[in-house]
Order: C-alpha cells, then structure tokens, then sequence
C-alpha cells in the first residue's frame, strides 16, 4: 500500500487548530459525563447496600433460621424422649412394630 503525501502548504493550520479544539472540548465533555454517570451508579449501589436494604434484610433472615433451628432441635429432643419412653414401657409391641415397618421396607425395595 502506498500512502498518499500530503503537500505542506495545502493544509490549513488554523482550521485544524480549530477542529482539534472542538475534538478536545467534545471528548472531555464525554469524559465528565461518563465520569458523572459511573459516579452516580456508585453512590446508588452503595446506597443500597449500605442503606438497610440488603443488610437488614439479611439479618431478619439469620435470626429468622436461629430460631427454626433452636425450635427445631427442641422438638427433635421432645420426640426422641417420647420414642424412648414408649420404647422403655413396651419393648415387646415396639419390637414387633420395628420387625413389621422392616418386612414392609424390604417388600416395597423388592419391587422397586
């Protein structure tokens, strides 16, 4: 490829001067709008993090599930002391009751 030469004396520095200075006022005009913009998405994002929004939002939700585990763990308890007393008064009954849910088990796993 060969460049085209350029004669000197046909270029018009003023006008160039002048072009090159709106090129400049325009892009800096570019640059602070999208300066202002990035600035702005910022300040919403950590608004929202920071304002309660999220934050609150997931502590409700912690102590929510610290207390479903806490009732959770206490009814477990509760049902595994009733099994253990209705175990400990009739070990006859809950033996068969055991062997029965068993026989069941291993006939629903034979047909499956």
């Amino acid at each position: 490829m060969c460049a085209k030469r350029i004669d000197p004396s046909s270029i018009d520095i003023d006008q160039l001067k002048q072009e090159f200075e709106k090129f400049r006022v325009g892009l800096g005009d570019a640059g602070e709008k999208l300066g202002e913009n990035a600035h702005a998405a910022l300040e919403q994002i950590t608004s929202y993090l920071n304002g309660g929004g999220l934050s609150s939002r997931v502590a409700s939700i912690e102590e929510e599930l610290e207390i479903l585990g806490a009732r959770l763990k206490g009814t477990s308890k509760d049902a595994v002391a009733k099994l253990e007393t209705e175990v400990s008064e009739r070990p006859l009954a809950s033996l068969a009751i055991a062997f029965g849910v068993g026989l069941l088990a291993a006939g629903f796993l034979r047909r499956g």
